[in-house]
């Protein structure tokens, strides 16, 4: 982890153009590993527009310094299979914070993903007000003295989060809102390490065009769905972000002409009967009013969460078929019109949602049958996400890994 930051503060300090130069393109050598996550040196020296002797003299270096290492081999026909090389593990660590409407998650993983320090979750509102950023500080510096982190150890911050962020400048329009308020300069000056802040489905698009589903595809649709709902664009194999960062506020489409009043402010947007706030809030109302289900119960009416429903769900809980069954056709009907618009190879369904299986795939399914022209449908389908448990974080970690290099040694394109 030293080494690598070492090299970026002689990028900033060596007067020598030749030394300067030779910093640069280990900096760009260990980018474009990075990216392709392991790489044969000819592939290496193609990408990079570097002669094969000037790119080995750079890997020899970089392995002296204990940055890039050669850990598999690569596929050949006949012959001798070429070494691949890797980044080392826990040369970039990243502090990875998943904050979703009602929680908090950590994890600390490193450039290969490996698991630096152990995840905990905690219970955690999100909020739009300012004074309450008081309370993020407090959950990360719970996590920090509960798990023992040491900082020394973490390289970098990447937090993912609801709303309408802008991952360019680091900004929330929607929560932490104040004039002249940078959540990541502000986490910066707080913690004294470099900081990425990205949009919940971005991060989550990011993962599973790297690691999940839409992995080896080029124009894919990545629906997340948790308490709310966010739509990833993948356009020829990147990640769409809009002019500002905003793009994907699926949930916030006006699907219910005057309908219930969004949390956003408008009314009859798709998350208003489509989403995780949406059922919960349903099953509130339904349990009072005495409906027959497996969730009464389960657990206190208060504490319940759409995991619970899904839960149920899958037990054969009829009640929770049908609630399930009436939100996947509406998500339905709103995914057909991107997919009339967008002609997309893929649509992943991502997020907690997911593990409703074909109880929400099936009448999502059936509204792009009704909904969709059959030339745009037939070659398009519908699929669960694969991502594990640190799927997400993952993702999280590639995009502050790319902002790093971005942001500070102006090296992507």
């Amino acid at each position: 982890m030293s080494e690598l930051f070492a090299l970026s503060r002689d990028l900033n300090i060596l007067e020598s153009g030749k030394e300067k130069k030779s910093v640069l393109n280990r900096l760009k050598l260990l980018n474009t590993v990075f990216k392709n996550e392991a790489i044969a040196i000819g592939d290496l020296s193609n990408e990079m527009g570097l002669s094969f002797p000037t790119v080995n003299g750079l890997i020899a270096e970089l392995q002296q310094g204990g940055l890039l290492v050669s850990k598999v081999k690569g596929e050949s026909i006949g012959g001798r299979k070429p070494i691949l090389y890797q980044i080392n593990d826990a040369v970039f660590n990243v502090l990875c914070i998943e904050i979703e409407r009602f929680a908090i998650r950590f994890i600390v993983l490193d450039n290969n993903n490996n698991v630096v320090y152990g995840s905990k979750s905690f219970s955690y509102e999100i909020s739009a007000e300012i004074s309450k950023i008081d309370e993020l500080i407090y959950s990360i510096d719970k996590y920090i003295s509960t798990i023992g982190l040491d900082m020394k150890k973490v390289s970098a911050i990447g937090l993912n989060m609801p709303g309408l962020v802008n991952s360019d400048n680091g900004t929330n329009d929607t929560f932490y809102v104040q004039e002249g308020f940078n959540l990541r300069v502000f986490l910066e000056q707080k913690y004294g390490k470099f900081v990425s802040v990205i949009n919940d489905v971005k991060a989550a698009a990011f993962s599973e065009l790297t690691y999940g589903a839409a992995r080896l595809k080029k124009n894919v649709l990545v629906i997340l769905m948790d308490w709310g709902i966010g739509l990833g664009i993948i356009s020829n194999g990147t990640i769409y972000m809009g002019n500002d960062g905003f793009s994907g506020e699926m949930g916030h489409i006006v699907f219910v002409e005057d309908g219930e009043l969004c949390y956003c402010g408008k009314r009859g947007c798709l998350e208003t009967i489509a989403s995780g706030v949406y059922l919960v809030n349903q099953v509130k109302a339904d349990i009072k009013a005495d409906v027959p289900t497996l969730l009464k119960g389960l657990v206190d009416v208060d504490d319940l969460l759409p995991q619970h429903i899904i839960e149920v769900a899958n037990r054969g809980d009829q009640y929770a078929i049908d609630l399930i069954h009436g939100l996947g056709k509406n998500l339905g009907k709103a995914i057909s019109m991107l997919v009339q618009i967008l002609n997309p190879e893929s649509v992943v369904l991502s997020g907690k949602f997911a593990k409703a299986g074909a109880l929400i795939t099936i009448p999502i399914q059936q509204s792009l049958n009704t909904y969709t022209m059959n030339a745009i449908r037939k070659d398009c389908v519908v699929e669960l996400s694969s991502l594990d448990q640190n799927g997400y974080a993952k993702g999280l970690v590639r995009h502050t890994f790319e902002k790093y290099f971005e942001q500070h040694l102006n090296l992507l394109n």
